[in-house]
């Protein structure tokens, strides 16, 4: 059995917001959501009874004396859910775990820092990014500028939420638990977000860390205390106040927490998989429409309690509802941030910290026109159209490779956004035609069909075509094949279609379920019959994927299995270092079968890999096995894995009992 991981929450009047925050935590490994609600105006309520009845959430009303949060922490701690987990956590539902390490799991995080008795990590303060009005959207898609990494630019920004064993503490606040009586510097192992010890720091108290041992490299909290000029006036600067705190902001803390000077978008390394979940979400009895109620009394309350506020435009609503405004700010905040970093200057950069992305707006210039512009491959194009794009580069006049953008990467606004798989292609001088996706709709547009069929010239053109990309991306690279006759295609995880009629059992992908899947390249296997060799990579053991693949059948279909990677598999062959060899032997139409997996045994040195073979092995009954594979490991210079197996065979045998 997995480790636990219990997240606490006491909330109020965040009804639209409600479902991001917990689909989001589920996601990268939060296995019990305890969420403690007050009364709320915006239907909060409805929706989180929806979710506690279809097992997403435990809900608990937060009735009682004392401070609406200390009341739910002291509850929270006497549950037995907490006080067996692995790890507890407290959060507000504007803030986000941002995790760097591995795959962006917390399982990668208590890894990567060695299983400490507490990680503190640093807040990450987001400013509205010019959102000024409400909208229905995922705010993690729409903000994504930030204070400064190092900076000091405000007293609240390197303010702490802490992960910890339930064994560690006697309680806990907002910021950090408080540690049980015998605990010492000596005997104590506190972390912050680069696994690096702040126990003398923090053991006494504090519920921030001083700015050089504010560490990021691992993990951070992504804090959203804007969202937006209305939400922001809404919650804080009428009476009475509607939002969460029962102090509310005011002006000095608006200007104070709104910080936006540089672009950090990491934490939509889990936009295909969040979508995925808030799709399943609403999918449970009652919850899409608890949500919807929710943002209709949300704008409601915008459009009756706002405008009664602000009396002929003036005072601090009106200001942060002002556009111009927010533009200005933004402005500013991103100018200092080029002079505290050095980005003004192009001799001197300073580049960014590790596992952050750090934008110059001014500079901002995708690769592919860099490449246009100031190498030896001048020869190209950019096409663009209302959901998506492509662009082209000429290099080599015997290879093109024909890449189609995966889910993750729809919603990211940045200029600088490139084609996937662009670096790798470009370093190869291979010709590359990138399809760029703007919106979820897996590529069922009429715009794109007809484009598509316009490129056959193209692809002729070329000796060898390659057709390639991952999961969504996949789908287009099988559905499209056809038009390059006897071109190859290198698909990661594909779906055959999402038509409901022939997969009924596909509960993933709700935006690409909408979409109307009759018409042209309704079904993939069917539209790449012409192509040379389709190689089919994906785990067999993760069901969806498995039946999907299923359908591709016929003598140019070389179904290739990356066991335990799950929806995966091109992530994973990168992390065992194999995806580059495969690729590039897939391109020169070396490889077979028997090579695929004579490059693959490098996956036995993955622990992603040893985990999830642990782990098949426990779920099938043969803990003798799951022993001998820990005993083994141990031997081989894996004993953090091995450890890891066997508690999970300690727990699945107690749970036994």
């Amino acid at each position: 059995m997995t480790d636990r991981y219990a997240l606490i929450a006491a909330t109020r009047n965040e009804g639209p917001f409600l479902l991001e925050w917990i689909a989001y935590h589920r996601v990268i490994g939060f296995t019990d959501l305890i969420v403690f609600a007050d009364e709320s105006a915006d239907g909060s309520q409805a929706l989180l009874r929806a979710l506690s009845q279809g097992g997403a959430i435990q809900l608990e009303q937060n009735d009682g004396s004392g401070g609406p949060r200390a009341r739910a922490y002291e509850r929270a701690m006497r549950m037995p859910q907490v006080q067996s987990a692995t790890y507890a956590m407290a959060l507000d539902v504007d803030e986000f775990v941002n995790i760097h390490a591995g795959d962006g799991l917390l399982a990668d995080l208590v890894e990567a820092t060695k299983s400490p008795d507490a990680i503190s990590l640093c807040w990450r303060l987001f400013g509205q990014s010019d959102m000024v009005d409400f909208e229905d959207a995922p705010i993690l898609d729409r903000l994504t500028w930030a204070a400064p990494l190092t900076a000091p630019v405000s007293d609240r920004q390197f303010g702490i939420k802490t992960l910890f064993k339930p064994t560690f503490a006697t309680g806990t606040g907002p910021h950090r638990p408080t540690p049980v009586a015998t605990r010492t510097e000596r005997n104590t192992r506190w972390v912050n977000g680069s696994g690096r010890s702040v126990s003398g720091t923090l053991l006494d108290g504090g519920w921030k860390l001083p700015a050089a041992q504010a560490g990021y490299a691992l993990a951070q909290v992504n804090h959203y205390p804007i969202r937006s000029g209305a939400i922001f006036a809404l919650h804080n600067l009428h009476g009475p106040a509607l939002g969460p705190d029962p102090i509310p902001h005011t002006m000095s803390d608006y200007f104070a927490l709104n910080l936006n000077h540089q672009r950090d978008t990491t934490i939509q390394r889990h936009a295909e998989a969040l979508a995925a979940e808030i799709a399943r979400l609403r999918d449970l009895p009652g919850v899409a429409e608890a949500h919807d109620d929710s943002v209709t009394l949300t704008r409601r309350l915008l459009r009756d309690v706002l405008p009664a506020a602000t009396p002929g435009g003036q005072g601090p609503i009106a200001q942060v509802m002002d556009a111009a405004t927010a533009q200005e700010v933004m402005k500013t905040q991103q100018a200092d941030a080029d002079t505290q970093t050095g980005t003004a200057s192009p001799t001197a950069p300073t580049p960014p910290a590790e596992g952050q992305i750090t934008v110059d707006r001014t500079e901002l210039a995708p690769a592919w026109l860099a490449d246009l512009r100031r190498t030896e491959f001048r020869r190209g194009w950019y096409a663009s159209e209302e959901k998506f794009a492509a662009q082209f580069t000429l290099r080599s006049r015997d290879t093109l490779i024909v890449s189609f953008d995966n889910l993750s990467t729809t919603r990211d606004p940045s200029l600088a956004r490139e084609t996937w798989g662009y670096p790798f292609y470009a370093k190869q001088a291979y010709s590359h035609m990138g399809v760029m996706a703007f919106d979820r709709n897996w590529y069922r547009d009429e715009a794109l069909f007809d484009f598509m069929e316009s490129k056959r010239g193209l692809f002729d053109r070329f000796e060898t075509v390659v057709m390639t990309g991952t999961s969504m991306g996949a789908y287009a690279a099988t559905a499209f094949a056809d038009l390059a006759p006897g071109c190859t295609v290198l698909a990661y995880s594909p779906q055959a279609t999402l038509d409901t009629r022939r997969v009924p059992w596909e509960e993933r992908f709700g935006s690409g379920r909408k979409q109307d899947w009759s018409g042209r390249y309704a079904f993939a296997p069917d539209h790449c019959r012409k192509a040379r060799a389709v190689y089919l990579i994906y785990d067999p053991y993760f069901e969806p994927d498995r039946r999907h693949a299923e359908f591709y059948q016929g003598d140019n279909i070389l179904h290739l299995k990356s066991w335990y990677a799950s929806h995966k598999s091109a992530l994973f062959l990168r992390r065992a270092e194999v995806l580059k060899d495969i690729t590039l032997e897939a391109i020169a139409g070396t490889l077979t079968a028997e090579r695929y997996y004579e490059l693959y045994r490098a996956r036995r040195n993955l622990p992603w890999y040893l985990n999830g073979l642990a782990d098949h092995v426990i779920a099938r009954d043969h803990p003798r096995l799951a022993e001998g594979l820990a005993r083994h490991l141990a031997k081989a210079q894996w004993p953090s894995v091995a450890q890891g197996i066997r508690k999970r065979l300690d727990k699945d045998q107690a749970q036994a009992w």
